[in-house]
Order: structure tokens, then C-alpha cells, then sequence
């Protein structure tokens, strides 16, 4: 099957055609995609300038909006797009251009930086990269939940860049201080269990030491996906026991999305 990918170094998109083994570069230079998530019969993909873009199955542009701020991650949610910004402010931003501010800043300061944006069970999380998970119903109450304050003395400290959710699973991802990955799951964002990140190969057991840099939901196969370092796709399917690991590429994978069978994914 051929798998297309964007390479982030020009805008527009450059597109890398894997066929057989063989690259070609389509173009060069866009901006960083920061998010892709599944649309429809394609794609929806993110970049860090403001640019979002609707794309075919294949990955080509159909159409594109600029929301004129920048972008952490994006979720899609009853045919909209939600995109979240650094300092945590969402906007709902539809195909036809038109766009609507759901929530100012709720991080004053620099003080931390938004990394993601997910929803599940009627909630929408949104995740910091200091291990603040702001949970909302209605964009107008935010519950906050400090991951690393709470699990202080339990899990090591974390430095998260990644979340994402099923209709019945969240799962958070970033390093530890040592710099060995970590994810963590839950059903509603208050209880959270660590993922195994071991995995079998060639009959010996190994852990994950790529550093994830986003995250997706693979609903045809049933498991969450990181995107890491060193160009790898680590797959975790509701049984750790059947963890895998991939090389996908030549530099770092900073986002993938999935959808029916296909797989688009942004390198550095």
C-alpha cells in the first residue's frame, strides 16, 4: 500500500511519496505540522503558524483556513475543528472558513504551554506540557488537574507533549527526567494508570526509548499510536502484550493521524 507523508519544510506541503522503497521529495519548506487528525474521507492537519488544512485520503489540499495564531494540536468534534493555542485559547474553526473564538487564554504568563487537545465522553482535555490537564464541558469552566503535583512521589516527574482519546480511553504521553518515554491512561482524566512500553522483537523483550513527539488514534485497529524520535511508530493496542514498534522515517515523526487503513504522517 502506498503511504504518503508530509515533509515540514515548506509551505504548502511537501508531500514524500513512500512507493516500493523509493522517496521522492514533491516539494520542500512548509511550516511545522504540529497535529493531523482524521476527517471525513481524509485528513485534517495543523500547522504551528495558524495554517489548518483539509486534505484527501491521500494526503493532497482541498481546502485551508488561517486562524492567525498559532496552534498546539487540533481535535475534530461533530465536524468541526477545535484548535487550541499555546497559551490555551480554542477556536472553532470550520471547513468553510468561518471561525469562533470558544475561550480566551487560560495559561497567563509563559509560564507553560499547551501540547494537546482531545475529547472524549463529552469532555474536551487539554494538555500542558507541565502536566496540567484542563478538562471543560462548555469552554466557559475549566477543571484543572496538575498530573505531576498529584502523582508527586508515585511517577517520576513528566514533561508531556502528547494526548489523545477514544470514546472510552485518554491517553498522555511525554519523557521523564531521565529522558525515557512515558504514557500514562485513563477513562475520565482523574485516575491514571502507566502504559507498558515494552514490546517483542525477534523474540527479545525490549522498552521504547524514542521520545514522543504527538500521538493518534488508529479506530480501525483499535490502539493509540506515538510518534517519536529517530522517525519511529510505536502502536499500542488494548493489550500491551502486543506492542510494536516501526521505522517509518529518517528524522522525527511530529505528527500522525490514521483513517480507514491509511496513515499521514509530518516529519522534521
Amino acid at each position: 500500500m502506498s503511504v504518503r507523508h508530509i515533509n515540514n519544510l515548506k509551505l504548502f506541503s511537501a508531500i514524500l511519496l513512500m512507493w516500493w522503497g523509493t522517496v521522492f521529495s514533491l516539494s520542500a519548506a512548509p511550516p511545522k505540522v504540529v497535529d493531523i487528525k482524521p476527517y471525513n474521507d481524509g485528513f485534517v492537519k495543523a500547522c504551528v503558524d495558524g495554517m489548518i488544512y483539509w486534505t484527501d485520503i491521500d494526503g493532497v489540499h482541498l481546502d485551508s483556513v488561517n486562524i492567525r495564531t498559532g496552534i498546539a494540536g487540533i481535535e475534530v468534534a461533530e465536524g468541526s475543528v477545535l484548535a487550541v493555542s499555546p497559551d490555551c485559547a480554542v477556536m472553532k474553526v470550520e471547513r468553510n472558513g468561518k471561525t469562533g473564538r470558544l475561550c480566551r487564554s487560560q495559561i497567563k504568563g509563559g509560564a507553560d504551554k499547551v501540547t494537546g487537545i482531545a475529547c472524549s465522553g463529552g469532555r474536551t482535555y487539554i494538555l500542558t506540557e507541565n502536566g496540567i490537564i484542563y478538562n471543560t464541558t462548555d469552554f466557559k469552566t475549566f477543571t484543572p488537574f496538575d498530573f505531576n503535583l498529584t502523582y508527586s512521589g508515585y511517577y517520576d516527574p513528566t514533561r508531556f507533549s502528547a494526548i489523545c482519546a477514544s470514546a472510552g480511553s485518554i491517553f498522555i504521553a511525554g519523557t521523564f527526567d531521565n529522558g525515557m518515554p512515558a504514557v500514562f491512561t485513563s477513562t475520565a482524566g482523574n485516575i491514571w494508570s502507566e502504559r507498558s512500553l515494552t514490546y517483542t522483537d525477534r523474540a527479545e523483550t525490549l522498552s521504547l526509548e524514542q521520545q514522543p513527539l504527538s500521538m493518534a488514534y488508529d479506530s480501525r485497529m483499535d490502539r493509540f499510536v506515538l510518534a517519536c524520535t529517530d522517525g519511529y511508530l510505536f502502536y499500542m493496542p488494548g493489550c500491551s502484550h502486543c506492542n510494536s514498534l516501526e521505522h517509518k522515517a529518517l528524522s522525527d515523526i511530529a505528527a500522525v493521524g490514521f483513517n480507514d487503513g491509511r496513515c499521514l504522517w509530518a516529519v522534521e
